[in-house]
């Protein structure tokens, strides 16, 4: 394995007891239920949920579909979606581990391709797109959510710089004009890219990270950025003593 893909599996094998346990907010539920209007699942369908995680978006898309196979890298977060599955009786999700890069399956195997929150973990993530459309039968749909972040050089790279103090596994988020090329690159068309606002407070943020120490340490050094006037591409600013961001999230859909 790749020593990068070794810190993200690590990484995330510590993360997996805390995305497991947090609660959906309101608004998570409505990022989520973009991502069913995008894909148009139909009950025919087989769904491939690309760096699963917990299976979150994998049990949402589950009542649409014939079948949904998630992939991770961790064995941790995939032994979290396996006790949900098994918890909730849901048949047709089924959990693969593997890498997003060289991926287990036939060409042309699914009708549906659904990636969420992950683009920005890989390194060279047009080889991960590339893959999905390998494996997405002609016709079928592409949708990717993931972070973005500014179109502005700096503010990207200060951006990035503070939520890779805050999860090593981070490698960049792109720029929406830069995610929507990247993904056509990869050999298919977009038809719908829209951007939502996603307002945060920083201990929301920071929910699923396990290290109190990156936790306190990053804190201070984004709260005198938001004193002193500093975006950080991330709009931070303090509101009743309190430190709120505001993340920026993409969904594109594209078509095979």
């Amino acid at each position: 394995m790749d020593p990068r893909d070794l810190i993200v599996q690590e990484e995330f094998d510590r993360q997996a007891e805390r995305w497991f346990r947090r609660e959906i907010s309101p608004q998570e539920r409505a990022l989520l239920e973009q991502i069913v209007q995008l894909a148009q699942a139909s009950p025919d369908d087989r769904v491939l949920d690309v760096a699963c995680g917990t299976g979150l978006v994998s049990f949402v898309l589950a009542p649409y579909v014939r079948e949904v196979v998630g992939i991770d890298i961790s064995p941790g977060m995939l032994a979290k979606a396996r006790e949900i599955r098994h918890r909730s009786k849901v048949r047709n999700v089924h959990f693969v581990l593997g890498e997003a890069e060289h991926m287990p399956f036939k060409d042309e195997e699914f009708d549906v391709v659904v990636c969420r929150l992950a683009i920005h973990h890989f390194p060279q993530p047009e080889r991960e797109l590339h893959e999905m459309v390998r494996v997405l039968k002609a016709e079928g749909r592409l949708v990717i959510s993931d972070t973005v972040s500014s179109e502005d050089a700096r503010e990207a790279r200060l951006h990035n710089a503070l939520e890779r103090l805050r999860d090593p596994s981070h490698a960049r988020m792109l720029a929406p004009t830069e995610l929507v090329q990247l993904i056509e690159r990869a050999g298919v068309r977009v038809h719908k890219s829209l951007l939502w606002h996603r307002d945060r407070t920083y201990d929301e943020w920071m929910n699923v990270i396990t290290d109190p120490i990156r936790t306190e340490n990053l804190k201070i050094v984004m709260e005198e950025l938001a004193r002193a006037g500093v975006s950080a591409g991330l709009n931070l600013r303090i509101e009743n003593e309190q430190l709120w961001l505001t993340h920026t999230i993409a969904f594109i859909k594209a078509i095979k």
